[in-house]
């Protein structure tokens, strides 16, 4: 009797550990089913973006404003505009509709009227306040960097008559608004060059000016020093002390740019060296150099 128990108990066993491997089995298989149902899914829906792109491009053709040679190649979903054509658009086309992918601190300092803010890390999230797909859409940051990003990923998504305005915000040559006042368009009176004091010692003014020349804002294809961020330099046998600003409070780079100075003018051999960082006057285009103007297409 215990041995035809233990038999039964042992076929019990025996079949429950048969199905539990055949239940693994299937469940992998599933998994790997449901894995390759959504591949398939995003290939179609790649697919779709694809095509859109591609129908926009062959629209714009027939507008007789074919893209370049390159956004058709790659499929890229948006083209670049120069600032001049960006605020032709800008006052012919009332349904075109300007997103500000700056931080809230740079849109409160100076934006473009009726533009609407979506920091470029909201973005993705924020989807819901955009028009449709098809509808056209001026995107930009301040110099160029971010709204680059922001019409990748807008184009991921689908949107098809993306314009990327060159040069951004500073490059802007429409009207402007400032903490609520439209039209703003008030430039400080300090324009031109840096004030520089030389009192002697071993390193010098053109050395320092140099130096200072190989730091860029990520964004701007522009040296600080022809960007106009540069105010006053003094240059003594015992220290160095630069007065400089940046482009705006809610810089991304506010503490990386002027420690890159510092660190550059230290590298001429003199440790002592401050840089100061202030908002008055605050920056404006106008203090771009003529060769910084003509590298940012303004000349």
């Amino acid at each position: 009797m215990v041995f035809l128990i233990g038999s039964v108990a042992l076929g019990f066993v025996i079949a429950a550990w048969r199905l539990a491997r055949r239940l693994g089995i299937a469940e992998r298989e599933l998994r790997e089913v449901r894995l390759l149902g959504r591949e398939l899914q995003e290939l179609r829906d790649e697919g779709g973006r694809a095509l859109a792109v591609t129908r926009a491009h062959l629209a714009a053709v027939a507008a007789g404003e074919p893209p370049e040679r390159n956004a058709i190649l790659g499929g890229i979903a948006y083209r670049d505009v120069q600032p001049a054509e960006a605020l032709a658009l800008y006052d012919g086309s009332p349904a075109l509709v300007v997103v500000d992918v700056r931080t809230r601190e740079e849109y409160a300092s100076g934006h473009i009227p009726r533009a609407r803010l979506i920091p470029l890390d909201e973005l993705e999230h924020r989807l819901g306040e955009l028009p449709p797909r098809d509808a056209p859409i001026l995107v930009h940051c301040a110099a160029g960097g971010r709204s680059v990003a922001a019409c990748e990923t807008l184009g991921r998504h689908g949107y098809t008559r993306l314009l990327n305005l060159v040069g951004g915000f500073h490059a802007w040559c429409g009207p402007r608004e400032q903490d609520g006042a439209p039209g703003s368009s008030d430039r400080p009176d300090a324009t031109g060059r840096a004030a520089v004091a030389f009192g002697g010692g071993p390193v010098s003014e053109a050395a320092v000016v140099a130096a200072i020349r190989e730091c860029f804002d990520p964004e701007v294809p522009v040296n600080v020093y022809d960007l106009g961020l540069i105010y006053g330099i003094d240059i003594a046998p015992g220290a160095i002390a630069v007065r400089m600003t940046l482009t705006s409070e809610g810089c991304p780079s506010a503490r990386s740019i002027p420690e890159e100075v510092r660190q550059r003018i230290v590298a001429l051999g003199q440790p002592n060296v401050t840089v100061e960082v202030v908002w008055d006057p605050p920056w404006h285009p106008a203090r771009i150099s003529p060769e910084g103007k003509q590298k940012l297409g303004l000349a």
